[in-house]
C-alpha cells in the first residue's frame, strides 16, 4: 500500500489541493477548502483499488466528476 500526504495551499481565487506520493505528485486547484481532504482520500482510494500512479487517479476522478468540458461541443 502506498502512502499519501494531502495539503491544501491558498492562492489566488482557491486553494491548490496537493497529494504527494513517493514517486509523483499531482496539484488541483478547488474554490472550497472544505472538500480538500475528501477530494484527495477519493482520488488516492481510486489509486490504490485500480493500483496506478496518483497522477492516473486524478484524471479518472476528474472525468468522473465532469470538471473538465468534452470536445464533443457544437457550433
Amino acid at each position: 500500500m502506498r502512502d499519501y500526504q494531502i495539503t491544501t495551499e491558498e492562492v489566488y481565487g482557491g486553494f491548490d489541493l496537493v497529494i504527494k506520493g513517493v514517486e509523483h505528485q499531482v496539484t488541483l486547484f478547488i474554490q472550497d477548502k472544505a472538500q480538500a481532504t475528501m477530494i484527495g482520500e477519493q482520488i488516492i482510494h481510486i489509486a490504490q483499488q485500480q493500483n496506478i500512479d496518483i497522477n492516473s487517479a486524478a484524471v479518472i476522478f476528474n472525468q468522473g466528476m465532469g470538471m473538465f468540458a468534452t470536445d464533443n461541443m457544437q457550433d
